[in-house]
């Protein structure tokens, strides 16, 4: 098997919704705090009491353990995409000043041949990653807890081959590994310091001093013992809430959380190979403010799209519009996102071909209009079925297909009103169209075309019998 490993520095600050050039994320055991995240001269491992004297204007903040492991699974979804099984850890060890590691395993040795190869492959989880704005670090070997050394080292150069793994975990210390430090410390007194140094003792002396557990733990490292592990599964559906750090009472400040939310359904749809067509977003006030509804919760924004979309910016721009055409009445304390509506993504949003990509970006440029006009502000004339000529024509969303139209000539343009004539003027292609006796305005009426200053009129006479005589109307004009 081949593993590749994905780690998130910054998982703990990005759980609670913070910044990393304001806020910090602080852990406890006991009496204990010290800091699990960056922020400027902040370091992670870093007591508490050193960190607030480092940046006295960042803000620490409590670890929320829940809120990680939500944003790890989530995030877990988007590394189906390049491969299966998925499996997700917070490597954790209950003691002051232990560091967390978010980590994120697939199995790529049966997917990479699919992409063209492992640097295609990765390419592409990168493309997701930065889409998605997710800062990972990557590792690739044949064993997972290898993987995760590489990935928390920072170092990118696949491992592919189990025997080369002793000679590249070599020099790499001991110091990064998630071991308690009733391991770690003995080795260290001992001038141990490196996994190479480590990998050379001997094994009963190992044994004897350390437990088995430590002996299993580097035999897992070096793939020479089996790593358990649980296989998860994306969840079937996207319902996502993110309760903000801060009140947000702006629009583009909202859009921060709001991108945070759209990585995660990125995420989902890659896990899925679906795509979007309608997004719900929903908002939780801070109080009800004028014209919000009793339970502090804005009117939701729907999102309906032409044609399913998978990627930021198709997602982005028309719910940016649509919260600055209804921004919130209140200061927003939680947002949700659902997806309404999945589908699988149509051929033609490869970005193999010229014609496909603009496609997109017209589509896009519609579902814009339609996010800041209205709904009703952009449509496309669609043929309804219906014999009456006045009602055979609507107004359908952009993109869409009615019934084929008739075989007879039609209006392009209708009036709104039918246009009353003194006269019925003389006609050419002439219909007798009667029937709607069914509704409220039966027709028994003769269509033909005429010429009006030089104009083709789609002109309707009354044959219905009425004693007013020869009555006629313009209805449309030829386009």
């Amino acid at each position: 098997m081949l593993w590749l490993c994905l780690t998130f520095p910054q998982l703990a600050l990005d759980a609670v919704g913070g910044d990393a050039q304001r806020h910090w994320v602080m852990a406890r055991h006991g009496a204990h705090q010290w800091a699990v995240s960056t922020c400027g001269a902040i370091a992670p491992g870093m007591p508490v009491s050193m960190a607030r004297l480092r940046a006295p204007e960042a803000l620490g903040l409590s670890r929320q353990p829940q809120a990680e492991q939500a944003l790890l699974a989530s995030r877990a979804a988007m590394a189906y995409g390049i491969g299966s099984p998925v499996v997700a850890e917070r490597l954790e060890i209950a003691e002051p000043y232990a560091l967390p590691q978010a980590c994120v395993w697939v199995e790529i040795g049966a997917s990479q041949r699919l992409f063209g190869g492992l640097e295609a492959l990765r390419d592409q989880l990168c493309r997701v990653l930065i889409e998605a704005d997710v800062q990972a670090r990557i590792g690739i070997a044949p064993a997972r807890a290898a993987a995760a050394l590489l990935a928390q080292v920072g170092d990118t150069a696949p491992c592919l081959h189990g025997a080369d793994l002793p000679a590249r975990l070599a020099t790499l210390p001991i110091a990064a590994l998630p071991w308690p430090k009733a391991w770690r410390e003995p080795l260290q007194g001992i001038g141990i310091h490196s996994v190479g140094q480590l990998w050379q003792l001997p094994r009963e002396g190992l044994l004897r001093r350390l437990g088995a557990g430590c002996l299993r733990a580097l035999d897992q490292l070096h793939g020479r013992a089996p790593e358990p592990f649980q296989a998860i599964t994306p969840p079937s559906q996207f319902n996502v809430r993110l309760e903000l750090l801060e009140e947000i009472a702006h629009v583009e400040t909202l859009l921060f959380p709001l991108q945070r939310l759209l990585g995660e359904l990125l995420g989902f749809l890659a896990a899925h190979d679906l795509a979007v067509l309608r997004l719900r977003l929903e908002l939780e006030l801070a109080w009800a403010g004028e014209g919000a509804q009793p339970s502090a919760q804005a009117a939701p924004l729907e999102l309906q799209l032409l044609s399913p979309a998978r990627h930021r910016d198709r997602l982005l721009p028309p719910l940016r519009e649509q919260l600055m055409q209804h921004p919130p009445p209140a200061p927003v304390r939680a947002l949700r996102l659902i997806a309404v509506e999945c589908t699988r993504p149509h051929p033609d949003q490869i970005d193999a071909f010229v014609a496909s990509r603009q496609a997109q970006d017209w589509t896009a440029t519609l579902e814009r209009l339609r996010a800041r006009l209205g709904e009703a502000a952009v449509w496309t004339p669609v043929v309804r079925d219906d014999h009456r000529p006045a009602f055979a024509q609507d107004r359908g969303a952009p993109g869409s297909r009615g019934v084929a139209a008739p075989t007879t000539r039609r209006p392009l343009w209708w009036n709104p009103r039918p246009q009353p004539l003194a006269q019925c003027p003389a006609r050419t292609g002439i219909e007798r169209i009667a029937g709607g006796w069914w509704t409220p305005a039966p027709l028994d009426a003769d269509y033909g075309w005429a010429d009006i200053n030089g104009r083709q009129a789609w002109v309707r006479r009354d044959v219905s019998g009425d004693p007013l005589g020869n009555r006629a109307w313009i209805e449309g004009w030829s386009g």
